[in-house]
């Protein structure tokens, strides 16, 4: 409730103003807008441009699949501005702006996370946003996941709720009426987190800084959010305030729409904690979570479009599936999840390409979430990744790489440095992560630059690799 009514304030501030105002009823003369997406070469970086994940070299003849996991559609009571459903009938026009979104993005995937007030009231495939057109995935002769066309590009749409805990990839719902629905939803313990998974989920926690630590060990959940931006906006209240106003009042100060998440960037520091404490114990994947619901910052921005729409808080950053080469569905992509070989980037501050975080023991090659086993003479590898289109003769990003290795709740680092590391391990457990000062972005920042860009950001999250660990 608190959180909610922080971001409801916000939405207040955003609604007033007019772009080029100083704030006293004159104009600055002498500002003008940064270049636009028409005004960028097609080969370089520019804060508009959308990657295929295709285009995006995988490694060891793997493939990468780009999605969000945590979304919420017009089946929660709580999105599309609080009116998800009216008179009965669903939100077509919030409806139809997260389907499209998922195709103007070009992501591969969505697993939703739907609240359990709405979700549990609805059936399959509508849960899926399944319209005349899609192709459902079916087992046992009953839809589990749809297939929307994004003109010969699909996107798997997977339902799951965000209830007492979150599952993802929900194949079915768990009883038969809302009411049954709604209790198996916020059943909050270890058989509740079985039966998510014997109706062919994934078992995760939201907002994992919100949950005791003992609690999280004893659901023996698949994973938790090690991000969440709803939770980030939060701890970086101050800024998105100071950012909305001048967006209104002064424009020259702020970073243009496209890149308005870089200033409001924060670690979500005790998730990472909570990680490393589980990891003590079993393995655990961490995702990253967008948590949209399109109904906090209705206030159309400097672009013309909403702060908080679908499209731009999917283009923020997403969660990379790493799988075998061949057709791909939703069983497929909640297998590599599950295994925990992915990993999550922030693609506003470019598309990464060329990272690859891997173990070697001679020959043989252990991915993410791979186990090595004991008694070998284990290596390492970071491969640290450019950024995708970078300009050669612009600005250039400062880009380091870390190998980490979990101790308790803390984060042990290893090795770090700007070129390809490599790190014999003893065993542990052990993740990467790149960090990136985007000065790439600059001529987009606004006059604030300087104070936006003074620090390191975390741009890639790996999963862990366990070398030689016995749970």
């Amino acid at each position: 409730m608190q959180r909610t009514c922080a971001l409801l304030a916000i939405a207040a501030l955003a609604g007033c103003g007019s772009p080029g105002s100083t704030g006293d009823g004159t104009s600055d003369s002498s500002w003008e807008p940064p270049p636009g997406p028409d005004a960028v070469a097609d080969l370089h970086y520019n804060p508009w441009e959308i990657v295929p994940s295709a285009d995006i070299p995988a490694p060891r003849g793997l493939i990468l699949r780009r999605g969000i996991i945590h979304a919420h559609s017009p089946y929660s009571h709580d999105a599309c501005d609080g009116e998800p459903f009216v008179d009965g009938e669903r939100n077509e026009q919030c409806f139809e702006e997260l389907r499209e979104a998922l195709c103007t993005t070009e992501q591969d995937f969505i697993f939703l996370t739907d609240h359990d007030d709405l979700f549990a009231d609805h059936e399959y495939p509508a849960v899926l946003l399944y319209k005349d057109g899609d192709t459902l995935i079916e087992r046992g002769g009953l839809p589990v996941a749809n297939t929307m066309d994004c003109g010969g590009r699909g996107v798997i749409i997977a339902a799951g709720t965000e209830s007492g805990t979150m599952p993802i990839g929900l194949e079915h719902h768990i009883g038969d009426t809302p009411e049954e629905r709604n209790a198996a939803y916020n059943d909050v313990t270890r058989d509740g987190v079985q039966a998510y998974r014997d109706a062919g989920a994934l078992a995760f926690v939201q907002h994992a800084e919100g949950w005791e630590l003992d609690t999280l060990i004893e659901l023996e959940l698949d994973g938790i959010e090690i991000y969440n931006l709803h939770y980030n906006m939060m701890d970086a209240l101050d800024v998105v305030v100071l950012m909305l106003i001048d967006s209104n009042d002064r424009p020259w100060r702020v970073p243009v729409p496209e890149l308005g998440f870089i200033p409001l960037w924060r670690e979500n520091v005790v998730d990472i904690e909570h990680w490393s404490h589980l990891l003590m114990i079993r393995r655990q994947v961490g995702i990253l979570a967008t948590d949209v619901h399109r109904n906090t910052l209705s206030g159309e921005s400097m672009d013309g479009e909403r702060y908080d729409s679908y499209r731009r808080m999917m283009r923020w950053f997403s969660n990379y599936v790493l799988l075998p080469a061949g057709p791909v569905d939703d069983a497929a992509l909640k297998q590599a999840i599950g295994h925990g070989r992915l990993y999550g980037a922030f693609d506003s501050f470019g598309y990464p390409t060329g990272f690859d975080f891997h173990a070697r023991v001679g020959s043989t090659v252990y991915e993410m979430g791979d186990d090595v086993p004991a008694g070998e003479s284990v290596e390492l590898v970071l491969s640290i990744p450019d950024v995708m289109h970078l300009d050669p003769a612009g600005p250039q990003a400062l880009i380091r790489g870390r190998i980490l290795r979990a101790n308790d709740g803390e984060w042990d680092e290893v090795a770090e440095g700007t070129e390809d590391l490599s790190y014999g391990a003893s065993p542990g457990v052990y993740r990467a992560e790149v960090l990136i000062i985007p000065e790439h972005v600059r001529l987009w920042m606004g006059t604030l630059a300087d104070e936006y860009l003074a620090d390191e950001k975390v741009w890639v999250y790996s999963n862990p690799i366990y070398v030689a660990v016995a749970y």
